[in-house]
C-alpha cells in the first residue's frame, strides 16, 4: 500500500504532465481521478480545492526549474549540449510554455516571471558568447527569441532536430540583420 506522500505525488506528477501538454484546461478533478484510478475525494483531501492544487503545481515547477539552472550555468556555449538539455527537460520547458500562453492568470504570470529571472541569469553568459554581441543587445534578443520559441513549439515538434534548427535560425537571423545594417 502506498504512503500518503506517494499518493499526493501521483496527483502532482499527473497534473504537471497534463499542464505541460494541455495547459490548465486539462486539469479537471474528475479526469485526474479517472486516470489515476482514485476517488475524487482523495484530491480534495490533499488539496482542498483546485486553486491550492495549482499553487502546488507552480511550486513543483519552480523546484524543477531550480534543478535545471545549474546545468544551464555550466554551459560554455549554446551548442549541442544546450539542445540536449532542452530536449531532456522537455516537460519542464513545455510547462513554462503553458504559463506564457495562459499569462492572464496571475499565478501563472508570477511563476513565469520567477522562472524567467532564474533562467535568464543562468543562460546569459553562454548566450552572449554564442552571439558575439554586447550583453544588453544579446539579452534583448534572448527575450524576443524566447517568446518566439514559446509561440512556435508544440508537444509534437519539440525534439532535438527542431530545437537545434530553431537555435541555428536565431543566430542566422541576427547575423543577417547585422550584415544588412552595416554600411557599404
Amino acid at each position: 500500500m502506498g504512503s500518503k506522500t506517494d499518493s499526493l505525488g501521483n496527483w502532482l506528477t499527473l497534473g504537471y504532465e497534463l499542464f505541460s501538454e494541455e495547459g490548465h484546461e486539462g486539469l479537471q478533478v474528475e479526469r485526474l481521478s479517472r486516470i489515476l484510478g482514485k476517488n475524487k475525494s482523495g484530491f480534495y483531501h490533499f488539496f482542498g480545492d483546485k486553486d491550492v492544487y495549482l499553487e502546488q503545481l507552480m511550486q513543483l515547477h519552480l523546484a524543477n526549474e531550480e534543478r535545471l539552472i545549474p546545468e544551464f550555468v555550466e554551459l560554455a556555449q549554446i551548442d549541442r549540449r544546450f539542445v540536449e538539455l532542452m530536449v531532456a527537460h522537455k516537460q519542464t520547458i513545455l510547462f513554462q510554455t503553458q504559463l506564457v500562453k495562459n499569462r492572464d492568470v496571475k499565478l501563472f504570470q508570477d511563476t513565469f516571471q520567477q522562472v524567467h529571472q532564474m533562467v535568464e541569469a543562468a543562460i546569459e553568459p553562454a548566450w552572449v558568447r554564442y552571439l558575439g554581441i554586447s550583453e544588453e543587445v544579446a539579452m534583448r534578443y534572448w527575450r524576443l527569441i524566447r517568446d518566439t520559441f514559446y509561440a512556435r513549439v508544440t508537444l509534437e515538434s519539440f525534439n532535438q532536430e527542431w530545437v537545434a534548427g530553431f537555435v541555428k535560425e536565431a543566430r542566422l537571423i541576427l547575423h543577417e540583420a547585422q550584415k544588412d545594417s552595416t554600411p557599404d
